[in-house]
C-alpha cells in the first residue's frame, strides 16, 4: 500500500449555525459589517469549519453561469482545502489576522435590508478572513526573480490573458525582486526555516466581497515593522486578488 498523509483524530470542528448560501456579500466600504483583529491562534482553530465553508461558497459563486462545461472547468479553480487551512494555522508563527462578519441586516447582494426581507440573515455570519505571518522559506537556494522564464509558470488563464493584453502590472526590470533579495533574513532551512523579518506574508485569505480589507492590511503591515507584503493563497469572490505577489523562483 502506498504511503499516504493522514491527520490524526482531534476535537470535532465547531460548526456554524447558519448556511453559507445565505451569507450576503460584504460591501467595499464594509458598511453593515464589523472587522475584528485576531491575535489568538485558538480563535482561528475554532473557526476552521467556517473558513473552509466560506472558501467553498466563494468558489461556488465565482463559477461562470454557463451551460458550457468546458468553459466552467477552464475558468473555475479549487478552493482552499481544510488540510491546507489547518496546516497554515497550525504551523505559522507568528500568526495574526482579521475577520469580517455581518452586523446589520443586508440582502444577499450586499444591499441594506431588514429581517422581514432577509429572514435567513444572522448577526456574526463570516464574510471574509485573512491570516498573516512573517515570510519564511525552507530552501537555501530560494530567491526572488521576476525575470526568470518560470516566474509566471503557474499563472492561470486569466493572468495569462492579462499579460498578453498588456494589462498586468509586474516587475518588468527586476528592480523590486532585487530589493526583496536584499532584505534581512536568517535561519536554518532544515530547522525553523529562513525567516524574512521585514516581509509580511498573507498566508490565507477568503471573502465574499471585502474589497476594503486590503486597506487595513496595508495599515497593519506597513504601520508595524514590515517593508514588504507578499501573498500565498487567496480565494475571494467576486473581486480579484488584492495583493500581487511578484513571482518567486526557487532554483
Amino acid at each position: 500500500m502506498a504511503l499516504q498523509a493522514r491527520r490524526f483524530h482531534g476535537k470535532p470542528l465547531l460548526q456554524p449555525t447558519y448556511n453559507f448560501r445565505d451569507v450576503p456579500y460584504c460591501t467595499r466600504d464594509l458598511s453593515g459589517s464589523t472587522i475584528s483583529i485576531v491575535t489568538e491562534r485558538q480563535h482561528l482553530v475554532d473557526s476552521i469549519a467556517e473558513l473552509t465553508l466560506l472558501c467553498s461558497e466563494a468558489a461556488r459563486r465565482k463559477k461562470p453561469k454557463t451551460t458550457d462545461t468546458s468553459l466552467a472547468t477552464k475558468k473555475s479553480s479549487k478552493p482552499l482545502s481544510i488540510e491546507y487551512i489547518f496546516d497554515r494555522i497550525d504551523t505559522d508563527d507568528p500568526l495574526w489576522g482579521m475577520m469580517v462578519r455581518t452586523d446589520t441586516p443586508m440582502s444577499l447582494k450586499g444591499r441594506v435590508s431588514n429581517l422581514k426581507s432577509s429572514p435567513n440573515w444572522k448577526r456574526g455570519m463570516l464574510q471574509g478572513f485573512i491570516t498573516m505571518t512573517t515570510f519564511t522559506n525552507w530552501q537555501s537556494t530560494f530567491r526572488f526573480d521576476s525575470l526568470h522564464e518560470m516566474a509566471f509558470g503557474q499563472d492561470d488563464d486569466v493572468l495569462e490573458d492579462q499579460m498578453k493584453a498588456g494589462m498586468r502590472v509586474y516587475d518588468k526590470d527586476g528592480t523590486f525582486a532585487d530589493e526583496l533579495e536584499l532584505c534581512v533574513k536568517g535561519g536554518n532551512p532544515h530547522l525553523e526555516g529562513i525567516v524574512y523579518p521585514r516581509v509580511a506574508e498573507v498566508s490565507l485569505f477568503g471573502g465574499l466581497g471585502c474589497g476594503k480589507v486590503r486597506t487595513f492590511v496595508y495599515v497593519i503591515c506597513f504601520g508595524m515593522i514590515f517593508e514588504y507584503c507578499v501573498r500565498n493563497k487567496v480565494y475571494c469572490s467576486p473581486i480579484t486578488s488584492f495583493l500581487y505577489m511578484y513571482s518567486i523562483f526557487s532554483s
